[in-house]
């Protein structure tokens, strides 16, 4: 029997303070860049790979009141590919991970450690 796999796990530093947006229908979406090290050749510094990072609902309102730029993130997910031809007619392409799990792995910048709700609100939280 056949079968398929699509899933992503990278460790990464955030690129760009995320950007949330809702969708006409009121989901959140939040986005943002993430860059892992590439593994150098002896004797040359280590390059960067940047991803496209795409958060939905509540994983997208926590990586956007959570997440800044600079900290360092587990990211799981799977690839998506996309397809448009812009207003000019220009066909365009995109990639990007669609997260399905997000753990930050340092603390806030600020060195704060905030806890949201209750009990039952940490249980409800995407890590």
């Amino acid at each position: 029997m056949p079968y398929s796999l699509n899933r992503t796990e990278l460790i990464g530093r955030l690129g760009q303070d995320p950007e949330t947006r809702h969708t006409s229908d009121g989901q959140a979406v939040t986005k943002f860049s993430m860059a892992t090290d590439r593994p150098a050749k002896p004797g040359t510094h280590s390059e960067p790979d940047w991803h496209s990072i795409v958060c939905w609902q509540k994983l997208a309102e926590f990586a956007g009141e959570y997440l800044t730029k600079g900290r360092l993130v587990f990211v799981a997910g799977r690839i998506s590919y996309r397809a448009w031809e812009g207003k000019d007619g220009q066909k365009h392409r995109a990639t990007e991970i669609v997260a399905a799990e997000l753990i930050p792995l340092d603390r806030k910048p600020n060195g704060e450690l905030r806890v949201v709700g209750g009990q039952d609100d940490e249980a409800n939280l995407p890590f």
